[in-house]
């Protein structure tokens, strides 16, 4: 059986960065080139104070948590509200909130939700980035290339996810090997 998550579209996340670069382009800024007048200026000042406020995204979790938590138990819960209270739930500034985010994607991704299942695991991948699981967030987007081979977002997390955890290791190495200098040091100290 086939759960449909509604039409597909972006999801909040995406919503939301689309009104921000409208913001830009209403306010005179193409390409994050900015193109004003005198008269313009003035106009941006406020545009800049709304750009992304973390308290905005809060309160809209809390209104679609309210939401998710009524349907929840129901016998049909809606798979499009559990999808976009995990988009949101993911972009949010707070690991745990990122990590419910992450489960209810998983459960999404259980259940044949049919052609958004792409959307999923991009939503699934982006989340993994975030708390730094290279291996899911690459486990995430091996089975988005095995579904879209072609498909260019996929592609690139895919090189990002690499890119990443590749970097993230280098750094973790040159930590451990400058603790371990630091160790033989002190204890080099210690025995003089």
């Amino acid at each position: 059986e086939r759960a449909q998550l509604g039409p597909r579209g972006p999801g909040p996340a995406a919503a939301a960065t689309t009104t921000a670069r409208r913001g830009r382009r209403s306010a005179g800024m193409a390409d994050g080139e900015p193109q004003q007048t005198s008269g313009e200026a003035d106009a941006m000042a406020p545009l800049a104070e709304i750009v992304w406020d973390p308290s905005t995204i809060l309160s809209e979790i809390e209104v679609l948590r309210v939401k998710y938590k009524e349907q929840e138990h129901s016998p049909l819960p809606s798979p499009r509200l559990q999808f976009d209270y995990a988009c949101l739930l993911v972009c949010s500034p707070r690991s745990s909130d990122v990590r419910e985010g992450v489960r209810l994607l998983e459960q999404l991704l259980k259940v044949d939700v049919g052609s958004a299942t792409e959307e999923v695991l991009h939503y699934l991948t982006l989340a993994y980035l975030k708390l730094g699981a290279y291996v899911r967030a690459k486990e995430r987007t091996d089975m988005w290339l095995c579904l879209e081979p072609r498909n260019p977002t996929a592609r690139i997390l895919h090189s990002v996810v690499l890119e990443r955890a590749s970097n993230d290791g280098l750094v973790g190495l040159v930590c451990l090997g400058l603790a371990g200098i630091a160790g033989v040091l002190l204890l080099g100290r210690h025995w003089k």
